[in-house]
Parts: structure tokens; sequence; C-alpha cells
């Protein structure tokens, strides 16, 4: 089995019918059952790794695994780390150390897996296994081989009943922070979205947040209350910027000076965050500082090009596009272009507003994706939308690559290009300006 026919069967169990994820009301807890019903199967790979930092929040979580793993790595530690979803190819949602699983060890995993499902399926009172809940086994499974002693877990969405959360125990439990996001699934509004992520914090770890809105603290806080754990609510009101860069910002906190290769105040804030994580988990200050500054983030605001400058951006939601367009505002340049495409299930109102107050020359709305088991945005909806804020131009193309071909053409060496408003967008994209 190569990799191409490993990918194809994965996405093709997509197809079989289960219950759906967080769509069976009083039944959540069937996900995490019969995931675990698979893992006994296996022999539990997940009991293999002897410590676990779990993270959730609405944005900021791919950020803040970066960091973590690259200060955990630079403490000597032989550390892995998940991301969902990937930027571009399904290997890289998983990292040991300097590296991403490769095409031949992912082909491994999923042959091995083969025979295994089939027996389950036999044997399980449950239903078919989602595509996220496969991809965690995979993880669990190459983590295991790889013998990490410390695995940074990224929640795929909302905390409780994810499959991250199928996990044995856990040294720390973060919260980003609470947002609208996944609305209908995870929740109708930030209380129930602080419920389900509050989910993660479990008996025998040490909870973090930068969350500071008081109504949803008190929803956190129960949780570590009914866990007896302690919830370290962290303040993020004592920095200084030094120094901004193109790609970097140098920032002091409590006396101490850091550097971080990305852009926005949210950043420092998901910085700020590891930092205390770190001192809680007896790391030294020199590795904090060097972790910090070895971590590169793939569509975080990502400078992939200067002259023309050309940003690759993930942000999907309306506070991570205000962080964004905070970002955008320090790049100087001529005429700026816009790549916009969404998910089908975005409110992409708010976004695009929030993007037309940068004054680009012109938007070129897209799909967010070419991958057919994905929802997309209609591009004419989109392109109507921006019209709408200042007559903004626009111009449609179904596929992203012709998009980028156009804004190429057309852009002088003072001009930037932002990719945005998916990380299935950037990260198809981003095949065009590194080797994968």
């Amino acid at each position: 089995m190569n990799f191409t026919e490993a990918y194809n069967y994965l996405l093709s169990l997509s197809t079989i019918p289960r219950l759906e994820y967080m769509k069976e009301g009083n039944m959540c807890n069937w996900y995490l059952k019969r995931l675990q019903f698979f893992l006994d199967l296996l022999g539990n790979p997940e009991k293999k790794i002897k410590h676990y930092i779990h993270v959730t929040g609405t944005s900021g979580k791919g950020s803040t695994v970066s960091f973590l793993h690259n200060i955990l790595q630079a403490d000597k530690k032989k550390v892995g780390s998940t991301y969902s979803p990937h930027p571009t190819i399904i290997t890289e949602r998983w990292k040991v150390g300097n590296s991403y699983m490769t095409k031949k060890e992912f082909a491994e995993i999923v042959e091995y897996l083969k025979p295994k499902l089939d027996e389950y399926l036999q044997k399980t009172p449950y239903d078919m296994l989602s595509f996220f809940e496969l991809t965690e086994v995979i993880g669990f499974i190459f983590f295991a081989k790889k013998k990490v002693d410390w695995l940074v877990l990224e929640v795929a969405c909302g905390g409780r009943y994810d499959s991250s959360n199928i996990i044995p125990h856990k040294d720390v439990a973060v919260i980003t922070n609470i947002g609208l996001d996944h609305i209908g699934i995870i929740g109708n509004n930030k209380a129930e979205i602080a419920y389900e992520k509050a989910g993660i914090i479990k008996s025998n770890c040490e909870a973090f947040t930068t969350e500071q809105d008081t109504k949803l603290l008190k929803i956190i806080e129960k949780e570590a209350s009914l866990q007896k754990i302690n919830l370290q609510k962290i303040k993020i009101n004592n920095y200084q910027v030094i120094k901004e860069k193109n790609n970097s910002v140098i920032f002091e906190y409590n006396k101490e000076k850091y550097e971080i290769k990305s852009l926005g105040l949210h950043q420092i804030k998901n910085a700020i965050l590891c930092i205390n994580i770190a001192k809680f988990l007896k790391i030294k200050q020199e590795d904090i500082t060097q972790g910090l500054l070895d971590t590169l983030q793939p569509l975080r605001f990502e400078i992939i090009k200067e002259k023309p400058f050309i940003i690759l951006d993930g942000a999907h939601n309306e506070d991570k596009i205000k962080s964004t367009v905070e970002a955008m505002k320090k790049i100087t340049r001529n005429k700026l272009y816009i790549i916009a495409g969404f998910s089908g299930d975005k409110k992409v109102n708010k976004m695009i507003k929030s993007l037309s107050t940068l004054n680009p020359e012109l938007v070129c709305a897209t799909k967010n994706t070419t991958n057919h088991f994905r929802k997309v945005a209609d591009p004419s909806s989109i392109a109507k939308e921006f019209a709408k804020n200042k007559n903004i131009k626009t111009k449609i193309f179904l596929d992203p690559q012709d998009a980028l071909n156009f804004c190429l053409e057309k852009m002088k060496k003072n001009d930037a290009l932002l990719i945005t408003g998916s990380i299935f967008l950037s990260g198809e994209l981003r095949k065009n300006f590194s080797k994968m």
C-alpha cells in the first residue's frame, strides 16, 4: 500500500454510516466509547505515552501547541505534537522533534489498521469510527512507536467529547480562549462552547486559561472545582513590545525578553500562556526563550515571501480575522491583493467586513479547497459581500490556483498578497512556495 492508496482508503471510510459528532444529544459519550473499544483492540497505544499536554480553545490552539513543542524540545525532551487540520498534506498532523510523519510511515500504519478495522466491525457494539477518530488512532500508534516522552495534543473540535479527550491522563490542560466557532456543533453560544471546552479538564492535572470573560471563567472554574484541580488564570497585561520587524516581534514579560517569529498581539498572548506553562513544568529560562525563538508556524500569518509580500494565513473565524487584519496593517505595501475562501459552515459577513477595512486593490473570491469531501462557501456570495463594502473590486475564480496565478501576474515588487479565510485555502496554495 502506497501513500495515495492509504489516504484514499482513509477518506473512503467517511462514507460509511455512523453517529455524527455532537449531533446525537444525550448520546455524545458514544464517540469516546467506540474509540476506546478500538484502542483496546489495538493494545492501547495511548497508554504508552508518559506525559500529555492537552490544548483546546477557539483561537490560538495551533500556535500554543507549536510553542510548547519547541520549548519542550529545547529542554531536551523527546516530544510529539498534533495539528488539526493539517496545512497541506495529512502527514503534517503528526510531528516528532523537527520532523513530520513521512508518507511511508503513514502508509504502513494505515495498512496495519486495515484488518484491525475489519475485526472492529465484526466485534464492536458501536458503529464506524469517524475520520477524526481514526487520525487520532494513527497518531497514538505513531507516537508510541517513536517512544515520545511528551505529547502536546491539539483538540480538533470542542473538547469534552473530542477524540483527543480519550487520553488516560494529562499533566496540563490548556484552554486558550472561548469564541464563536463551530456554532451549532459544540454549542449555540459562548457559554455552551465554554462548557464543552472545559471538558478537557481532568483530575490530577494543572489547568491554564487566558480567557478573560468572567462569565465564561466561572464555567471553567466550576469544571476545575469538580475535578479538584488548580486553574491558573493568566493575565495578559504586563508585557511590553520592544521591537517589531516584518516577521518577528521582541517583547518583555516579567523582566525577561523574548522573540517570536510571528506578528500580532495575539501571538504574544499565546507565547505568554506557554511561558507560564513551561514555568509550571520547571523548564529553564534559557530553554523557554530558545523554544519560542525556534518556533515557525505555518499558515499563522506566515510571510512566505517579501518583495512582493505574500502572506499565507489560516484565519477562519471573526476573532482570528481581526488578528490578521491587525497584523496586516503593520505591513508596508503599495497595493494589497486578497485571495479569500471560506468553509461552507462559516458566517462570513463579519469576517469580510473586517478584511474590507484593509482597502484592498482587488479581492479574488474562490473556493477554500478543492477537496470534494468539504463544503465550501459560494465564491459568488463572497464577491458580492466584499462589493458591499466600499465598492471593493472583486474577481471570481473557482480554482484557487487560478486566483493565485492571476494575482502573481498583476502584482508589483512593493505590493502584497494576503491569502486567508481558511487553513485549507492557504494550505492548498502553500505548495507553490515550499517543497512538501
